[in-house]
């Protein structure tokens, strides 16, 4: 259980991360979804289709067998593996399961002095060295493989893909025991296997272009076992066998891996909205300032001078300037200083996607008053230059929902 509790700890922050990776500024507007071709594999925690059975005692006077379980309620967690392969854009072939082999060695008995053939008298054994019993030989393997076909459907949530399919698996398991010593008749074994078709739904999130988590549950399931004894070498077997029915059953989590070529072209594009979004974006556009004297009855231009546009990002939740952002702080002081009788706006904004429209108000003003201060303590900015407007997520000016986090500086 140590493992399962490891996987299960590992399993959970990665869930988390479907809420959190809403946050960050490249993976939100990317697709990381799998695409035709693709292959993917991952780590499975749940109550698999598996099996177990012990072999029984070769030394009894008679036999009784009951089919084993097989209803997942009563199933242990498992750790398992499940490989898959996109085949066209929105359909996947799964292969999946577990394999377990464990080897006992065999000793042979150690004789006492007490004799096993004459009548019991803890009178007579005080001091009597007992016999210690052979210890069987054993071996046991289960095994469990899966197979089937989802199709997935796209949803409005990024890289959150919801899928249905079919699953078919069998589990087999063997255990065999031998003791050497002259009582027992050769060795007894006890086996049994499962065979499983069920109706499976889940979801899987794309958290980057080469990992994702999912969970999934069947809605509907039928399992078919036989179990098998053989408590002596020469007797015939011993057989039971069950039907079960189940629903909502079979509950699993997992962590994978996707690889093929849009993971390729996933990581470049992220890699180049990352360079784009860290850069500055100044743009220049034409303004006509105009000085005038006035010259008898009439107004004529004396200078012409250029304004200029620059923007500001901030992350989720943030106020303060960031040092990637600065560019754009230091143009605009240094169009200001350039232009001394020049103003500036500087209009505070905030994404609509998080937080009421109070917050956001109270965040697009505080970004503002960020860059006023930068503006005013680091570039010796007069405020009397500087109008601060506070729009919150009211006005929204660019498609991108990361970029709205943003303060719009024009300075003319």
């Amino acid at each position: 259980m140590k493992i399962q509790r490891l996987i299960l700890l590992a399993v959970i922050p990665m869930l988390s991360l479907t809420v959190s990776a809403q946050d960050k500024k490249a993976c939100a507007a990317k697709d990381f979804t799998p695409k035709k071709g693709d292959f993917t594999l991952a780590l499975t925690l749940g109550y698999n289709s598996y099996t177990d059975i012990k072999a029984p005692s070769g030394l009894e006077s008679s036999y009784e067998i009951s089919a084993l379980s097989t209803n997942w309620s009563d199933k242990k967690l498992m750790v398992g593996f499940e490989a898959g392969w996109f085949f066209k854009d929105l359909w996947k072939l799964n292969l999946g399961g577990g394999f377990n082999f464990t080897g006992n060695p065999g000793y042979a008995s150690v004789p006492g002095t007490i004799d096993d053939e004459s009548t019991y008298d803890p009178m007579e054994n005080i001091g009597q060295i007992p016999n210690y019993r052979a210890v069987g030989s054993a071996q046991t393997m289960n095994f469990n493989v899966s197979a089937g076909v989802d199709r997935y459907f796209k949803t409005k949530v990024p890289n959150l893909m919801l899928y249905s399919g079919l699953r078919v698996g069998m589990a087999y398991c063997n255990n065999q025991v031998k003791y050497d010593e002259y009582e027992s008749l050769g060795k007894s074994v006890g086996e049994a296997w499962n065979l499983r078709g069920a109706v499976t739904m889940g979801f899987d999130y794309f958290v980057m272009p080469g990992m994702y988590v999912g969970a999934q549950i069947d809605p509907l399931a039928y399992t078919y076992n036989m179990t098998t004894i053989k408590p002596q070498e020469g007797l015939s077997n011993l057989d039971a066998d069950s039907h079960n029915f189940g629903f909502l059953a079979a509950p699993t989590v997992k962590v994978g891996f996707k690889f093929g070529k849009s993971n390729k072209k996933q990581l470049q594009a992220l890699a180049e909205m990352r360079k784009q979004m860290a850069t500055p974006r100044v743009e220049i556009r034409e303004v006509v300032r105009v000085d005038t004297v006035e010259v008898v009855k009439e107004v004529a231009p004396q200078k012409t001078v250029r304004g200029m546009t620059a923007n500001v990002l901030f992350g989720l939740n943030k106020t303060a300037v960031a040092k990637d952002q600065m560019p754009g702080v230091e143009a605009i002081a240094n169009y200001l200083k350039k232009y001394p009788e020049a103003k500036a706006t500087v209009a505070g904004y905030s994404d609509k996607a998080t937080g009421t429209a109070a917050i956001n108000e109270r965040l697009a003003n505080q970004r503002a008053q960020s860059v006023v201060k930068v503006l005013k303590e680091q570039y010796e900015i007069d405020e009397s230059r500087l109008q601060v407007t506070a729009w919150g997520d009211a006005e929204q000016p660019f498609s991108n929902n990361d970029w709205n986090r943003v303060v719009i500086m024009i300075a003319e």
